[in-house]
């Protein structure tokens, strides 16, 4: 009898992991080798520097604060449904000039188009914040200052998990899902316009001429679903298969995408 049940929950794992993986879809996969155009992004890269090798995309705006460049994609985000970006990444070098601007940000919008924008920070003199939110609001500021953060540092490789649940997003660290390194609530940055008024709408990049960054990438997914704050134990599961994610077909590409692409990485606020 031990045999059989035993048998039974091996089956029963194994189908619950299949159905995870399955749904976790793979947006880029640095062990390709290739760019993240290649791979279905719209991609802004010059003046800023590109490399990909052994595994990932190193994407380079250092030699000047003025240059600006990044990442973005389309995919479905439903908030109240829920569901968690995953992305591998390590903050190779950053400087800022201003307290409320980063050279990395990262950029994700629901259908909505409610999100968060978060910067990220090598080091600051004064403040203890490397991983932080903008803040939101009618006008600037308080719109696009600084917000909630954690001194979680990002200079070495870590895979991150941003869960969206509600009103509410939750940022993990290296598959610890017992507790996130950051949480607050939701913002609404559309008064600023475009891009901030896309829905479903995912970028990494510089996008500030007040700092600069170089950053590596070698993975980001994309799981519909989000990992419960409450629940260690489903936290664990949600996300134990997901390195052979399966990979979803490139939309909404395009001359158009490219020019809100552009409009991000130009946009006066970002001074």
């Amino acid at each position: 009898m031990r045999t059989v049940v035993g048998i039974l929950a091996g089956l029963s794992l194994t189908l619950a992991a299949t159905q995870v993986q399955a749904q976790t879809l793979n947006l880029y996969d640095g062990s390709r080798n290739t760019s993240f155009a290649k791979q279905g992004w719209t991609s802004v890269t010059p003046p800023g520097t590109e490399i990909v090798s052994n595994g990932g995309t190193t994407f380079n705006t250092r030699a000047s604060n003025t240059l600006q460049g990044g990442y973005s994609i389309f995919r479905t985000l439903d908030r109240t449904k829920g569901y968690t970006l995953g992305f591998n990444l390590q903050l190779l070098s950053e400087a800022h000039q201003n307290p409320d601007r980063a050279g990395l940000s990262m950029i994700v919008l629901s259908s909505d188009r409610r999100g968060i924008e978060l910067g990220f920070w090598a080091s600051d003199a004064k403040l203890s914040d490397r991983i932080w939110a903008q803040n939101d609001g009618a006008t600037k500021p308080p719109r696009f200052t600084h917000a909630e953060g954690t001194s979680f540092s990002p200079v070495r490789a870590v895979r991150y998990d941003l869960s969206v649940q509600g009103n509410y997003y939750g940022l993990f660290a290296n598959g610890n899902f017992q507790t996130p390194i950051l949480t607050g609530s939701l913002r609404n940055y559309s008064p600023e316009g475009v891009p901030y008024n896309l829905p479903n709408f995912v970028f990494f990049g510089d996008n500030t001429t007040s700092a600069s960054a170089s950053v590596r990438i070698t993975r980001v997914d994309l799981t519909p679903r989000a990992i419960p704050f409450a629940n260690s134990t489903a936290r664990s599961a949600r996300l134990a298969v997901d390195a052979t994610a399966v990979p979803e077909p490139s939309t909404l590409l395009g001359s158009g995408i490219a020019i809100m692409l552009g409009g991000l990485v130009h946009r006066k606020r970002r001074k």
